[in-house]
């Protein structure tokens, strides 16, 4: 015997097929139904277990960039003029005046033990080793510089500076040599430089005046802070909307402080801003506030070479002057060639608003020159399909261009209704409504497939002789 299985379909098949693509339907239905809500589910729960953001550090300008060296063992000092340099072990520092006054420090290992440091009066330093061995700086070439004995007893003026088992006296000849007691110990190397006596006193480094004995501390201008500059949300800033602002920059701040401006670079912003270099203002300088951070503002002022450049500085050195724009030489302009709507008058990777391609016509709203600033601008209007964009263009890219009655450019908002989130669940509906169709169609499909071939197979067979439900044959 062969086990043979026929399925024979009957009106009560049929009625069941259909009662089956009913009840899939019914459940993919459901599903599209539902799908709304566990979309929706799922971006709320996506928003409420997102971590919260970290807010940026705010940026914090220095008020002042002077810092004091700190020595655990001095072994000596020198004068020269405005020149002062210090020995400890193998060190030295050198400490000096620039262009603007700032001091700035010079830090030298010579590769031996510093003994002595002195002077002479052409303002040549040198150095005696451990050894006994005189250089000559810069170079640290050996040299037949000898070194003045030490002395205990200094005299300026009327007063007489002697040291004696580590105190400091002072004698007067103008008052009957009447004397004084400056330090009662700790100190050492006692010596005259531009007529002026210095000595060295637990560490450290004093004038002396008279009876008294005036610090004199290895302080210097230290730019370091100004090269890790928190940015802030100085990114978010420039590219917000934007009102011509022109400043001066004053010498000192409102608090008094020396006025400092640190160039840096705006091609992008990071967590800190890229630095270059920090110089003082000595004068009245004029400049265009671009973006205000922390106690800071960012502006745009003529560098050495008169081409403007980004600076930063305090927000309290600046007084706001007056601005009026130029009359505008035209309303309407057309690109000449690809470029960039810019948030501010000034081209730069944060100040990048949109691209707006050759041949697209802008309308424009004013015009915007300063001479310290490498070229005129224009802020223009230009709708990049989806939006309005406002911005500056510079008038390099664009010529004039006259609008009339039928095509002056229309003002669109966009459609204020639009989300991100709703076009989200638009689109997966649609998917899901059409994945419901064709599972439709194609599962009737396969339904009446099935039918036809089963009556070919009726045609062709006999009738059997057995019942219908009898599965086996000899």
């Amino acid at each position: 015997m062969r086990y043979k299985n026929f399925t024979t379909p009957t009106k009560g098949g049929i009625i069941q097929n259909v009662k089956k693509a009913v009840i899939l339907t019914t459940a993919l239905a459901a599903i599209i139904a539902c799908a709304p809500t566990y979309v929706f589910a799922a971006q709320t729960y996506a928003e409420e277990t997102q971590p919260e953001e970290t807010q940026p550090e705010e940026c914090n300008y220095p008020t002042s960039f002077s810092n004091t060296l700190s020595f655990a063992s001095l072994t000596d000092y020198a004068v020269s003029g405005d020149v002062r340099a210090y020995a400890e072990s193998t060190k030295l520092y050198i400490i000096k005046p620039d262009e603007y006054g700032d001091e700035r420090l010079t830090t030298v290992d010579c590769g031996f033990e510093l003994k002595r440091l002195d002077y002479d009066d052409a303002g040549t330093l040198y150095i005696q080793s451990a050894e006994g061995i005189s250089y000559r700086y810069p170079d640290l070439a050996p040299s037949d510089y000898v070194f003045s004995p030490i002395t205990d007893a200094v005299t300026i003026g009327n007063f007489l500076y002697i040291l004696s088992a580590g105190s400091l006296m002072s004698f007067d000849s103008g008052n009957n040599n009447a004397n004084y007691t400056i330090f009662d110990e700790k100190c050492s190397n006692l010596k005259e430089y531009d007529g002026t006596a210095y000595v060295m006193n637990d560490g450290s480094v004093y004038a002396l005046s008279g009876t008294s004995a005036v610090a004199a501390p290895p302080t210097y201008t230290d730019f370091s802070s100004s090269y890790s500059l928190p940015a802030g949300n100085s990114a978010q800033v420039l590219l917000s909307d934007y009102t011509v602002k022109t400043v001066v920059i004053k010498p000192q701040t409102e608090e008094g402080y020396d006025t400092y401006c640190t160039r840096i670079d705006l091609t992008e912003i990071g967590e800190t801003f890229k630095s270059t270099e920090t110089i003082k203002i000595t004068a009245d300088r004029s400049a265009l506030a671009i973006a205000e951070t922390g106690n800071a503002t960012i502006i745009i002022m003529a560098d050495e070479n008169g081409r403007g450049a980004s600076y930063i500085t305090l927000t309290s050195a600046l007084e706001t002057s007056a601005y009026s724009p130029p009359a505008s030489d035209m309303n309407g302009a057309y690109i000449l060639m690809d470029t960039t709507v810019y948030s501010r008058p000034y081209m730069c990777g944060a100040t990048a608003l949109s691209p707006i391609p050759a041949g697209s016509i802008v309308e424009v709203k004013e015009k915007f020159e300063l001479r310290y600033l490498d070229t005129v601008f224009y802020r223009v209007t230009y709708n990049d399909g989806q939006k309005d964009v406002t911005g500056f263009v510079a008038a390099g890219y664009l010529t004039p261009y006259q609008f009339s009655a039928e095509d002056q450019p229309q003002q669109t908002t966009g459609n204020g209704n639009f989300t991100y989130d709703n076009d989200i669940q638009t689109v997966i509906i649609v998917l899901l409504i059409v994945g419901l169709v064709i599972i439709a169609i194609a599962y009737l499909t396969v339904i009446g497939t099935r039918g036809s071939k089963n009556k070919k197979r009726r045609r062709k067979e006999k009738a059997p002789s057995r019942r219908d439900d009898d599965l086996y044959e000899d």
